[in-house]
């Protein structure tokens, strides 16, 4: 992956285009993170899978449940493990909620969990390759709420 000084760069590049070139944009974004490493010839062939598949749904239906975002946005951006107690410092979450989205990512394969055989119990939550990728959204999100979030009302 890239270093995030290159990531923002292109991201703030994408803040300065009009929307109807955001889509374009958004290649240089993935060309700077290394998400678009996958070529034509691999991944699934069949010609019924689309972008609006089961499997796709479901990832989409879990980013959008209640402190998702919250969630792998401290994981993605924390520089290293975060273990469940950092994790309720940062995220205005119930310990239950907190513990059933860490279980849904990890089981969606966003997150590693590992768990140590240790007195007291210790377990880290990192992002997988998939999880990691998601990084440079909260970083663009940030971004984009410094620039405009003075004109919106919340």
């Amino acid at each position: 992956m890239a270093d995030p000084d290159t990531i923002t760069d292109a991201l703030e590049a994408i803040l300065d285009v009009p929307a109807t070139e955001s889509l374009e944009s958004a290649t240089d974004v993935e060309v700077a993170t290394d998400v678009g490493g996958v070529s034509d010839t691999e991944g699934p062939t069949d010609e019924t899978t689309t972008d609006d598949s089961p499997a796709k749904r479901d990832v989409l239906t879990l980013l959008e449940r209640r402190h998702a975002l919250s969630i792998l946005r401290a994981i993605t951006t924390a520089g290293g493990p975060s273990r469940f107690s950092e994790l309720e410092d940062v995220v205005p979450a119930s310990p239950n909620t907190l513990s059933a989205r860490l279980s849904e990512f990890v089981e969606a394969g966003l997150l590693e969990r590992t768990a140590y055989d240790e007195v007291p119990p210790r377990v880290e939550y990192e992002p997988t390759d998939a999880g990691a990728t998601l990084a440079p959204l909260f970083v663009y999100l940030r971004l984009w709420e410094s620039r405009y979030g003075d004109e919106l009302e919340a």
